[in-house]
């Protein structure tokens, strides 16, 4: 009777071994997958802004000098 109880109970503890350690891996991966979602985006913004800035370079070097002398007094304050 007491031999078939500890087998019984080295049968759950076995269950709930493996069951914490099913959740620790669920977690962990879960969590890895987040941070994978974030460095993603954050490359996406980075790609984006980096797409942006040549667009806004290659407008620049497209303008003659004058074109960019009157563009640069909009910006600036008058005296």
């Amino acid at each position: 009777m007491i031999v078939g109880l500890l087998a019984r109970i080295k049968g759950y503890a076995a269950a709930a071994i493996g069951a914490l350690l099913f959740l620790a891996f669920a977690y962990f991966r879960a969590r890895q997958d987040g941070k994978n979602a974030a460095e993603a985006a954050q490359a996406k913004k980075q790609a984006e802004a980096i797409k942006r800035k040549k667009a806004s370079d290659d407008q620049i070097d497209s303008m003659s000098p004058s074109a960019r002398r009157d563009e640069l007094n909009k910006w600036l304050r008058d005296r």
